[in-house]
């Protein structure tokens, strides 16, 4: 069930934003196996004085992904690999600029679907991956 949050300073085109959150949801599919019922993103611009990028960079990119906890860390290797070297050649900033946070929780911690425990949902995919 990952919640993707994405962060940035500056304008885009609402296209630009979604074609982003598309290659974010791809990748999660892709190296984590997760459903396409299951995604959810924001998307969040930030006035240049509102937002401050590690060393004052021009590009930035803050890709801050929630999910159940349970991944092993070769497998969160290859999804910060993925996404930075896909989310730099569509953007044309270097991989440096993009940051990918992953917060996880134990699926206990998830109430969802009416009030049901995620570790008692059958959500048809592994976190242990």
């Amino acid at each position: 069930m990952p919640i993707v949050r994405i962060e940035e300073s500056g304008p885009r085109e609402p296209e630009q934003k979604r074609a982003i959150v598309e290659t974010v949801y791809a990748a999660l599919k892709e190296v984590f196996g997760v459903s396409d019922e299951e995604l959810q993103a924001r998307y969040q611009s930030f006035a240049a004085e509102d937002f401050r990028a590690p060393g004052d960079r021009e590009h930035y990119l803050h890709v801050h992904i929630t999910l159940f906890q349970g991944r092993t860390l070769p497998t969160k290797r290859r999804l910060y690999r993925v996404l930075s070297e896909r989310l730099s050649r569509q953007l044309g900033v270097p991989t440096t600029a993009i940051l990918v946070l992953l917060d996880e929780h134990p699926a206990e911690n998830w109430g969802m679907r009416g009030g049901i425990a995620a570790c008692d949902i059958d959500f048809g995919y592994s976190v242990q991956v």
